[in-house]
């Protein structure tokens, strides 16, 4: 399904659920091409990802506790430190949290990465960041664009109106 029909089926189904009185929401889920890193199960995903100099970083945590992304100088230190003069945090968070890479990171330049929180715990404990001039943005994480991400959206958005609906008459 392209972006416009999506996004022509966001509108239809946000005018569903305002018609039944309610409001709705956007989730927080990345729909653009990107450079993105997952939090999921107390691991990093991937665990290595190539990024140019300059690009920004979207990290997506998945887990029910805080995560940080944060440069280290060395892998397993488990302290906060730079690479070449490259570094980031994200600070821990739920949810998401993006980071900007400096427009003067040098090509080839590998951070190694760590949770704040969790230090060794995560598996792997490091994840890297690969400065790469050639790098290209990818699909955002958890949908391929269409097929079955699409119709498993779709499913979830009409049962969502359907249970709010259905809540709103009870209401009244």
């Amino acid at each position: 399904m392209s972006a416009g029909a999506r996004a022509a089926l966001f509108a239809v189904v946000t005018g569903v659920l305002a018609g039944c009185g309610g409001s709705s929401s956007s989730n927080n889920t990345p729909s653009t091409p990107g450079f993105y890193i997952t939090i999921s199960g107390m691991a990093f995903s991937p665990a290595s990802l190539a990024v140019p100099p300059g690009a920004t970083v979207t990290v997506i945590n998945k887990d029910a506790v805080p995560h940080s992304v944060t440069s280290e100088a060395t892998a397993n230190a488990f302290t906060r430190g730079a690479v070449a003069g490259v570094s980031f945090d994200t600070g821990a968070f739920d949810g998401q949290k993006s980071f900007t890479l400096s427009a003067s990171a040098p090509n080839g330049t590998r951070i190694p990465f760590y949770c704040t929180v969790h230090t060794s715990t995560m598996s792997p404990p490091n994840g890297t960041i690969i400065v790469d001039t050639s790098a290209q943005p990818s699909a955002p994480p958890g949908g391929s664009g269409g097929g079955a991400g699409v119709t498993e959206w779709l499913s979830r958005t009409r049962a969502a109106a359907t249970l709010h609906c259905s809540s709103a008459s009870v209401a009244r």
